[in-house]
This record gives C-alpha cells, sequence and structure tokens, in this order.
C-alpha cells in the first residue's frame, strides 16, 4: 500500500482540527477527545459524502429541466 506524501500532512492538520474543535465545542477533555475523534472524522466525512450526493442530484435536476430534449 502506497500513501500519497503530499496528502499526509492535510490529513494530520484535519483531523488535528476535528480534535481541537471538538475539544472546545463539546464537554469532552482533550484525552476523552482523542478517544471519540475518529468516530467524529468518519461522522464528518459520512455527510461530507451525503451533502456531495445531493449537490449532483440536484445539480444534474437542473441540468435535465433546462435541456431542450426533455
Amino acid at each position: 500500500m502506497t500513501v500519497e506524501r503530499r496528502l499526509v500532512i492535510p490529513m494530520i492538520g484535519v483531523v488535528l482540527a476535528v480534535w481541537l474543535l471538538g475539544t472546545w465545542v463539546t464537554k469532552y477533555s482533550l484525552e476523552e477527545m482523542a478517544v471519540y475523534t475518529p468516530i467524529a472524522v468518519a461522522a464528518l466525512g459520512a455527510l461530507a459524502g451525503i451533502v456531495l450526493l445531493w449537490v449532483k442530484i440536484v445539480r444534474d435536476s437542473w441540468r435535465g429541466r433546462s435541456s431542450p430534449d426533455a
């Protein structure tokens, strides 16, 4: 398995941001949030996937309405 080295630093930054922001927003301590951070990252990834899916659905729907073939 190869690792995209150019993506490692941004991903570390994202995980640290989720960890620290989660600690600031919630009642959890740094240690507790360190345990929940993988769950939070997965949940945010799933949310981003759902948002992108709906953006694609709406965009394709608008394209379908504006085409003269429909």
